[in-house]
């Protein structure tokens, strides 16, 4: 739906080419800040499964390429077509075999058996490598990285997302509709929770700092571990590539090409459809507010185990919301772009939102709820955009009230393009990165680690 990357090698339309990063409008230049270091990147799930977490430490990794040190991946392959090695907008993709192990015990044993199995890769396969900094994020290579001899010389940051623990339960909630409400896990469920935090615990604990996307999510770590110690936290904010998310040349023809008609009012939301993205009381909101306002449309992106309940909840809207099922990333920037208004209606465990600042960068106003993350993205930019509560008749005050304003308002959205990408670059989040390995690399050289 958008241009095509002007990189010979690019298979598909999209705005940057997975081979090589570069971009529709050319190569993007090689940005030296400091000495050049060997980065380590570990993570479980990586291109091509991408969510959340595997986009920002791609365009961190990115980044930090692009800035001229020497950046190596390490995650699992899930697939067998997927090869040991490959190039990603200069950044080494590397990967061990991801570890089945049999039922009745599979369950049980399967992050401890890739804690191991990513251990054993960077001592066997990648001893040479004589990596300067590792990046861990959750869960299971993470562990095991954090135990490797490679640990031993480099600095080690542990990238923190989210507890694992609580997010573990708010996944498997049995609260339907309703949100993150009291429940009572099984037992499997309590032990599966209570086993990830104790595997978070201790990558954290062997790192020599911790990251945290947010002050939220800094806050979330200091109730998981309250005794940190001397170690260092730093917020970091993830960042948005204001190249690939930007406002459309032509609005009018990207709705006509999605189907939107041009008098419509269309609200957008890109969720994973659990219970703790609050989508249903979205609907809910969005219902409230469709009965008094003639013209609005409702498109949910994304996919999920409440997807069935999330449609039958729909309908009482009139046929008014689009379930797009997962729109692929190189479609994203079109629907952003188009919409006349991006909704969060987040409920617990959002570290970060990067949605926030991609639909920001595309000109897309974002009213979001007053929880998480959110506050300290949009705040700065103006208070209108936060929702006081979750529920749905705050949702639909919010929409009918202050949304529909900013939507409308002259200029606001290039005021929300103009603020993302002047706060929020993955360049600066590689600054900071490079600035707190600097800082790790002088400390771990004072006391004979490096």
């Amino acid at each position: 739906m958008r241009a095509r990357c002007s990189c010979s090698t690019a298979a598909a339309p999209s705005a940057t080419c997975a081979s090589c990063g570069n971009t529709a409008w050319g190569p993007r230049p090689m940005v030296r800040r400091a000495e050049p270091v060997r980065v380590l990147v570990v993570i479980d799930n990586f291109h091509p499964l991408i969510g959340g977490a595997e986009h920002a430490a791609l365009e961190c990794a990115r980044a930090l390429a692009r800035r001229g040190h020497g950046v190596d991946v390490l995650t699992m392959r899930k697939r067998p077509e997927w090869p040991d090695e490959e190039q990603l907008g200069g950044v080494r993709v590397r990967r061990f075999d991801e570890c089945v192990p049999p039922r009745p015990l599979g369950r049980f044993l399967y992050e401890r058996a890739n804690a191991a199995a990513a251990r054993r890769h960077i001592d066997q396969c990648l001893a040479g490598e004589a990596y300067d900094l590792m990046l861990l994020h959750p869960i299971a290579a993470a562990s095991g990285a954090a135990q490797s001899r490679a640990a031993e010389r480099a600095a080690v940051v542990y990238c923190f997302h989210a507890p694992l623990g609580l997010e573990h339960l708010a996944q498997i909630a049995d609260c339907g509709l309703g949100g993150l409400a009291d429940s009572k896990p099984s037992l499997w469920g309590r032990w599966t929770a209570a086993r990830r935090a104790a595997q978070q615990r201790a990558a954290i604990e062997r790192a020599d700092a911790v990251t945290c996307p947010s002050e939220y999510s800094r806050e979330l770590l200091a109730e998981l571990m309250p005794a940190l110690g001397p170690k260092p936290v730093q917020v970091i904010p993830w960042g948005v590539d204001a190249e690939r998310f930007r406002p459309p040349a032509d609005r009018a023809a990207e709705r006509a090409q999605l189907g939107w008609a041009r008098d419509e009012t269309v609200l957008l939301t890109v969720r994973r459809l659990v219970p703790r993205m609050g989508v249903g009381e979205l609907l809910r909101g969005f219902g409230l507010a469709a009965a008094r306002r003639p013209g609005l449309r409702l498109v949910v992106g994304g996919d999920g185990p409440l997807r069935g309940q999330l449609q039958e909840l729909a309908k009482s809207a009139g046929g008014r919301v689009e379930f797009t099922g997962l729109i692929p990333p190189e479609d994203l920037p079109t629907y952003l772009g188009a919409a006349d208004l991006f909704v969060l209606p987040s409920l617990a465990l959002e570290a970060f939102g990067l949605v926030t600042l991609e639909a920001l960068a595309c000109g897309t106003p974002v009213l979001a709820t007053r929880r998480c993350a959110s506050p300290e993205i949009l705040a700065p930019l103006d208070e209108r955009l936060l929702i006081p509560s979750a529920d749905a008749t705050a949702i639909a005050e919010a929409i009918l009230g202050n949304g529909l304003a900013v939507a409308a308002e002259p200029g606001f959205r290039d005021r929300c393009r103009a603020y993302a990408i002047e706060r929020y670059s993955w360049d600066k989040t590689a600054a900071a990165f490079e600035a707190l390995a600097t800082q790790l690399g002088s400390a771990k050289q004072a006391s004979g680690g490096l």
